[in-house]
């Protein structure tokens, strides 16, 4: 079962890598072994237009107490 924590890290994970897909060519031979294909990183800024920033997220956890049994921070340790 995945947990609310486990979800934002997924959001979080799945921005920063289209990000560095859409946004970071210099790191790409770094990152991906080598060049990312036009398509690929043009499909990633088209999500990005849609998807939300770090602290959007944080704000619908803190914020809107009906999303927070879907998503939630880490739990504290």
């Amino acid at each position: 079962m995945t947990m609310p924590y486990e979800r934002r890290r997924a959001l979080d994970f799945a921005g920063e890598l289209m990000r560095e897909l859409a946004f970071k060519p210099d790191r790409h031979q770094e990152l991906w072994g080598g060049s990312v294909p036009l398509k690929l990183r043009q499909v990633a800024k088209h999500i990005l237009r849609h998807y939300p920033e770090p602290w959007q997220i944080e704000a619908a956890i803190k914020n809107d107490e009906r999303i927070g049994w879907w998503i939630s921070d880490e739990p504290e340790r």
